[in-house]
């Protein structure tokens, strides 16, 4: 893909790369490298969303704090350090069982997965801890055994997460994704343990080897095997009187929610190993159960969510997945020379300390033509007066000092509406400062959050007399406001207590099944996100439609690289040359004497 749009592969210590996209967690010496125009796919420390031991650390020690709004995922523990703990729940899930008159789970009351591999490799069940080996770490967890089923198969969600930035938190999620599907159906009686990953486990690099297996082949089929698209599947759930979009929307909740969990873990480092704001982007997989009251679960959340293309289905989804997250990572195009120009007054700029004065960065001559074209066109993370002729001189940093920053992310965070396609902001969004803020910790003085949220969702509403927004005070009624609804019929709640109903609204799904089961209060807040929600819901495929027409746009050199054109290309090769010998043949003598002729002479 980044071929097909103009990008070629080049060294890592090549200083004018513009994408670096690492499939295995990067050092923060390398994140302190980063130019202005450079883009990374991480984030510092973004593995304590994707170590799974962490992950459910994470949102435990968040679940903590701010109670049941951080409740999604299943009851678990860690292996080696949590042994005792481990053992006295298989004691009390076994006492519980036993005394209601049932019998323990098939396969097995808690799954056991190794706390960083991926693919489904190594995970297995147990009901005692004898089952329990003694290496680790592991992560146990309790097995949700009433998982909402299609067509008798058990399945799961993979759904696609940018960030774009950790503080303040800017998320999208992909209005397309994938839902895996058992290979065999779904089963919690079975005497026979030989298929139990393919009864249990919804891994695809594991029912791919079932002989039960059905391969999607088909481009203008969505549901067709055992990999659908996730539009595919919420139109299943709505067909079987079910509210999709308000599952989506429950997702969306889980997902913004265990970024927070994170935030102040990623804040923190990433204050000192960011020198530019805007020069990382991440793109997370996360794996998502739904139970049979449509309520998700946390799985786990990938580090690289895979990119093979195994089906006529991968490949359309996820090449428009890769070429809109490039567009939202916004990656400046600069000419070569400006790069070389410049990277040596920024390089030094970078290595003064912090506490040095900014009078002790030396002025670095840069070509008159290069400084006129980043005054016009400076890249994003740069700020424009940034290549004046003060900062030329070397009378002042280059590196942005936190306000500076911030205003870079403002502006980026804007470019990005513009560049968003099929992605979905779900945070800031309207609403969002309101329900989220009392479940949020507190990561400074800074408040990047609530000022980009002033900055991006308030002041683009201010037109709008019903959706205006008031700084945030005291009062019920101006709090309301502030959240991006009207206060009409919230006059007489204050919005902690409204935030505290949204999270209870998005934990208990039993019970608000329908929005129309919604309060009303939190219904007119909801209402935007629910109507955006039909996004997810779309077909990606349309009857008689071919491949190609809804792939991006790829420029004709590089249809070289494709294999059916370079087989076709090297059979023209082989024609040509054997055409130009037949020519040579014919005059073979006089162009050898010629030669020899002119050889003697020199």
């Amino acid at each position: 893909m980044c071929h097909s749009h103009g990008f070629m592969q080049c060294s890592s210590k090549n200083p004018s790369v513009n994408v670096i996209w690492m499939g295995a967690p990067v050092k923060s010496v390398k994140m302190r490298e980063l130019m202005p125009w450079q883009r990374l796919n991480q984030f510092p420390r973004s593995t304590e969303l994707t170590k799974k031991d962490r992950l459910y650390e994470n949102i435990e020690r968040s679940k903590s704090i701010f109670g049941d709004a951080y409740d999604f995922i299943p009851e678990f523990y860690v292996t080696p350090r949590e042994n005792s703990k481990m053992e006295k729940a298989f004691k009390r899930v076994t006492k519980e069982i036993l005394a209601s008159g049932g019998q323990l789970c098939f396969p097995g009351e808690f799954i056991v997965k190794p706390t960083n591999s991926r693919q489904g490799k190594g995970i297995f069940f147990a009901n005692s801890m004898s089952d329990i080996p003694a290496e680790g770490p592991l992560l146990v967890s309790r097995y949700l055994k009433d998982p909402y089923l299609v067509n008798n198969h058990k399945f799961d969600l993979r759904i696609y997460v940018a960030v774009t930035s950790f503080y303040p938190l800017v998320a999208y999620v992909y209005s397309e994704g994938l839902a895996r599907l058992a290979s065999k159906p779904y089963d919690t009686s079975a005497s026979s343990t030989d298929s139990n990953e393919f009864v249990h486990l919804t891994n695809y690099s594991i029912n791919k080897n079932s002989t039960s297996f059905v391969r999607n082949e088909s481009m203008s089929s969505e549901d067709l095997g055992h990999k659908w698209t996730l539009g595919a599947l919420l139109r299943y759930v709505e067909n079987e009187g079910k509210d999709a979009k308000l599952l989506m929307l429950r997702i969306e909740d889980l997902i913004v929610k265990s970024l927070l969990s994170i935030q102040n873990s990623v804040a923190t480092v990433s204050r000192t190993t960011l020198k530019f704001a805007c020069t990382n982007f991440e793109l997370f997989g996360f794996d998502v159960l739904v139970d049979q009251c449509l309520k998700p679960w946390l799985l786990e959340v990938n580090l690289s969510p895979s990119l093979a293309c195994d089906a006529p289905l991968d490949s359309l989804l996820k090449t428009r997945l890769i070429a809109d997250l490039l567009n939202l990572a916004c990656i400046p195009l600069l000419d070569k020379k400006i790069i070389d120009s410049v990277t040596p007054a920024i390089r030094k700029s970078m290595n003064v300390s912090s506490s040095q004065d900014s009078d002790d960065v030396g002025g670095v001559e840069l070509d008159p033509k290069c400084v006129k074209t980043l005054k016009r066109r400076p890249p994003v993370g740069l700020k424009r007066s940034v290549l004046t002729e003060k900062i030329v001189s070397g009378t002042t940093s280059i590196v942005p000092n936190i306000d500076k920053k911030f205003e870079q992310i403002v502006r980026k965070t804007e470019m990005e509406e513009t560049r968003r396609g099929d992605f979905i902001r779900v945070f800031p969004r309207n609403g969002t400062w309101g329900m989220y803020s009392p479940v949020m910790e507190d990561l400074g003085a800074d408040d990047f959050d609530e000022r980009l949220f002033e900055e991006i969702i308030r002041k683009r509403n201010t037109k709008n007399s019903s959706d205006r927004l008031s700084s945030p005070i005291t009062t019920a009624t101006s709090s309301a406001s502030s959240s991006g609804y009207s206060s009409s019929s919230s006059s007489s709640m204050h919005i902690e207590d409204i935030s505290d109903l949204f999270h209870d609204v998005m934990m208990q799904c039993d019970k608000y099944p329908t929005l129309g089961d919604v309060p009303i209060e939190i219904r007119e807040i909801i209402s935007p996100w629910y109507e955006e929600a039909s996004e997810y819901t779309k077909k990606i495929t349309q009857e008689g439609e071919t491949y190609a027409c809804k792939l991006p746009v790829i420029r004709s050199a590089a249809r070289l690289r494709t294999k059916s054109c370079a087989e076709s290309y090297e059979v023209k090769k082989i024609q040509m040359a054997k055409k130009k010998e037949a020519e040579a043949a014919k005059e073979n003598e006089p162009i050898v004497l010629h030669a020899v002729v002119a050889k003697r002479v020199v």
